[in-house]
């Protein structure tokens, strides 16, 4: 499938590496010479250099014969023309545009993203998908990791297996017949380096990092199981009042979930514009690296401190000084994935990368059609993906045995009217079941296929 991607960076490369190992026939177009060098230094993908909005670069990188324009350059606008031109001139069948303006997203102007109008078919806005990130987790306390499946019935959750953990050093087979009234399935493991599928034999370890799908019904006791028995924060501090800190405030005051909400934000103006716009919020101006802020909004008492300023060094040397303080959790934003396997050592509870947010909504909007969710995890390691049974695919009305699916592919759970499933090898799929999988990225076009509808013999 032909792939045109406008924009180099990291989003642009992180899509680029995915959808080439995929066997997609990827172009990218950038005006660095340097990006594009890095691009094809170390991907099998073709580059362009020059402005990706320009007609004639888009036809040089074969526009005609594009299916899929994929728009994440710097620039939100660049980003629009890039998909208007696709249409206009090109007649690409499926255009996405990264837009972090959160003008351009409001609800009373999203009737300007239609053929007739903006011919954008999906909206990836980085600032709004991380706030919801955010938020989920904060309704999930204990969690690392959290995303809702199955029409919200079930939770993909990450969790560390605690010294308390009452099922350290059983197998899952003994798990499975001990807790044999749980809807839960346990999917991979990350122990220190290491990240691997699990299999019945699987026994899990002291602070193993665990994913997990379970049934909303049974998310508590799953929790208490493996040693979590925390409770939502009755009080949250917000270090940066940019896109994210904002919409996440926003979120906290419109669902009315009773938390007491401070703001810090370092410029006056943002900070007089934000306490113009929230009603439940605290909004102080100030640093929070200056321990006498963190004093003023009684930072000991925070049941987590979320730093999300544009700054990653900032919003790690905030955090660390809020659990200084006495504050119970911290989550920091960090854009630079490199850091991010050092900072569980030095006290970062929770870490939050955009660009894999960011890269998970590409690639389900990539794939769409059966697919109906899909979840980067681990750093390329693997994706979790929801899918929907099609009529004379592979799977319907066979079971996993009979599939002789590859060890890379591991079946989460089922939602068949209405109703969770936790599969074994026995478990037949049937057509419109809705199905979440983790596949490791090796295997990912075998699951794709495996989906596909197949075409009769003539």
């Amino acid at each position: 499938m032909k792939t045109i991607i406008c924009g180099a960076g990291e989003v642009g490369y992180s899509i680029a590496d995915k959808l080439s190992k995929e066997g997609f026939e990827v172009t990218v177009i950038d005006n660095s010479k340097e990006s594009l060098k890095k691009i094809s230094d170390n991907l099998d993908v073709k580059t362009i250099i020059g402005s990706p909005s320009l007609p004639s670069i888009l036809s040089k990188a074969g526009a005609k014969e594009c299916e899929i324009l994929i728009a994440v350059t710097r620039s939100d606008e660049t980003n629009m023309v890039c998909c208007q031109i696709g249409y206009s001139l090109f007649n690409i069948p499926k255009k996405i545009a990264r837009i972090r303006q959160q003008d351009y997203l409001k609800g009373e102007w999203q009737k300007l993203y239609t053929n007739k109008d903006l011919p954008i078919d999906a909206i990836i806005s980085p600032e709004e998908e991380v706030a919801k990130a955010l938020y989920r987790r904060l309704q999930s306390p204990g969690t690392i990791d959290m995303v809702e499946l199955a029409d919200k019935r079930l939770k993909l959750i990450a969790l560390r297996c605690e010294e308390n953990c009452k099922i350290l050093g059983k197998s899952l087979r003994e798990l499975a017949i001990q807790f044999n009234d749980y809807l839960a399935n346990i999917l991979f493991v990350f122990r220190g380096d290491q990240k691997f599928i699990v299999n019945s034999n699987t026994k899990l370890e002291k602070n193993d990092l665990i994913y997990i799908v379970v049934e909303n019904n049974n998310f508590s006791e799953v929790m208490k199981a493996f040693g979590h028995d925390e409770i939502l924060a009755q009080k949250i501090v917000i270090i940066g009042g940019g896109n994210i800190g904002y919409s996440l405030a926003q979120k906290i005051e419109n669902n009315g979930d009773n938390i007491s909400t401070n703001l810090i934000e370092f410029d006056k103006a943002r900070s007089e514009y934000l306490a113009s716009n929230l009603q439940n919020v605290t909004v102080t101006n100030g640093d929070g690296l200056d321990n006498q802020i963190l004093e003023e909004v009684d930072i000991s008492d925070a049941g987590y401190v979320i730093a999300v300023t544009n700054d990653d060094e900032n919003n790690i040397l905030a955090s660390l000084l809020a659990k200084r303080a006495g504050a119970l959790n911290c989550m920091t934003l960090i854009n630079n994935s490199s850091y991010s396997s050092l900072l569980n050592n030095i006290g970062i509870d929770i870490t939050i990368d955009p660009k894999l947010i960011t890269i998970s909504k590409i690639l389900e909007k990539v794939r769409g059609g059966r697919i109906r969710s899909d979840y980067t995890i681990g750093e390329g390691f693997g994706e979790v993906i929801e899918a929907e049974i099609f009529p004379n695919s592979s799977f319907a009305n066979h079971n996993i045995e009979q599939l002789d699916l590859p060890k890379t592919i591991r079946v989460g759970a089922i939602l068949r009217n209405d109703k969770i499933i936790i599969p074994n090898s026995e478990t037949i799929f049937e057509e419109k079941d809705d199905v979440v999988f983790f596949c490791e990225t090796s295997t990912i076009k075998t699951l794709e296929r495996l989906l596909s509808i197949r075409q009769p013999y003539a």
